[in-house]
């Protein structure tokens, strides 16, 4: 859908200095005008460029095995020759207005006039269209082109303004150019650094940064957000994203981690694509949910339990006592809760009960440790034991 809205704005584009160029040639013959002849071969260049923007518009979309992330920094390219144009245009508006050695010869002035209102209101419009459609599909072509059509209204102001001070004999229209020439010189260079800093891939701005943020918080898996690199190539952003989660089950997790690109590309605009390298948030070491009694000291099943301990164990064994937490009184609600709290293993009198509460841990990934100790200390000890055992096995 933008590719073909941008398609047909550059295809306008192409139509109007087309038909520009040819009537401010046949008038500029017409009435002797040298400011029109030169105006009208201004108006030529912005043929040129605005068959570049079509061009490259149209290429930017195609992808080949040679290029597989597609040919979207094509753009970018037209954009800085576009920039090179206008820094041409300055110039020779410059070295028409203060190194020009013939006097301008104008008959039938008005109608040079009207020709030059006729290109300056047709510029003028379509610019100010163009360069709104630009900002919404966020192409720098067309925000290039639109800027380049502004250059021309410009011209044409100058030019009229040239016209009428030759019709009364005060030749103000050299000052005029000198100012209109640093406009267009700022846009061309405004329009450089940034088809430049796309080409070498610089950073998405920090609007896009900060909403991608907000957007990963919102999901109670993330831990926290390593790094966001992004660039942007033509209309389009390519974003990488390294996450630290909570320990929940791999289906459950690219689950999720789906749901997070999917936003991202929904919330912000023309994102072609979102990498995201995610990894657990505790590698090393051991975590425990011991179900207990309302004292701490007993273990109890999934339906008796009050309480759970949460136990840290380090990957030397050592044993820090975390904190606890009070359960719902239904099993599924428990299960549910510590599922959600990067458990490695719940120790427990007995394995649960209800299908949907083995089926939530299951997803998390969460081991259910039946255990017959009946006090809390034992249990740890004996699930610590265990993975020694497991360790030195696996070594």
């Amino acid at each position: 859908m933008h590719q073909t809205t941008k398609e047909k704005w550059a295809l306008g584009s192409l139509l109007l200095n087309t038909f520009l160029t040819l009537i401010k040639f046949i008038f500029a013959l017409y009435t002797g005008s040298l400011a029109l002849m030169a105006e009208a071969i201004h108006s030529f260049s912005d043929l040129v460029v605005s068959l570049i923007s079509l061009v490259s518009v149209k290429i930017s979309a195609l992808k080949a095995k040679e290029f597989p992330y597609g040919l979207y920094k094509i753009e970018n390219i037209a954009a800085v020759i576009i920039s090179l144009f206008l820094f041409f245009t300055a110039y020779e508006i410059l070295k028409e207005a203060f190194f020009s050695e013939e006097e301008r010869q104008v008959k039938n002035i008005e109608y040079a006039v009207a020709v030059m209102v006729i290109a300056m209101i047709s510029t003028f419009i379509y610019s100010r269209f163009e360069l709104k459609a630009a900002k919404k599909l966020n192409s720098p072509t067309l925000e290039a082109d639109a800027q380049h059509i502004w250059a021309d209204f410009l011209s044409s102001v100058i030019v009229i303004v040239g016209l009428i001070g030759v019709y009364l004999g005060y030749p103000i229209d050299k000052y005029a150019a000198a100012v209109v020439s640093l406009f267009i010189i700022h846009s061309g260079w405004e329009i450089l650094v940034n088809g430049i800093k796309s080409l070498l891939d610089v950073s998405l701005n920090k609007e896009d940064i900060e909403k991608i943020k907000r957007i990963i918080y919102e999901y109670p898996i993330v831990v926290d957000v390593k790094s966001i690199r992004g660039r942007s190539a033509g209309s389009y952003k390519f974003i990488e994203l390294e996450l630290l989660l909570h320990n929940y089950g791999m289906r459950e997790t690219h689950k999720i981690v789906d749901e997070i690109e999917e936003k991202i590309k929904k919330e912000i605009l023309n994102v072609e694509s979102v990498v995201i390298h995610y990894e657990p948030a505790r590698q090393e070491g051991l975590r425990l949910a011991v179900l207990v009694d309302e004292k701490k000291e007993e273990v109890k099943d999934f339906n008796s339990a009050k309480k759970a301990v949460i136990v840290d164990v380090s990957k030397d064994y050592k044993v820090y006592k975390n904190f606890e937490i009070d359960l719902p009184e239904d099993e599924f609600g428990k299960g549910n809760l510590l599922s959600k709290m990067n458990i490695d293993v719940i120790v427990s009198k007995q394995h649960p009960e209800n299908f949907k509460t083995r089926w939530v841990l299951t997803k998390a990934g969460v081991v259910v440790w039946e255990t017959e100790k009946d006090k809390f200390e034992e249990a740890v000890e004996e699930v610590i034991k265990s993975w020694k055992e497991y360790n030195k096995g696996d070594a």
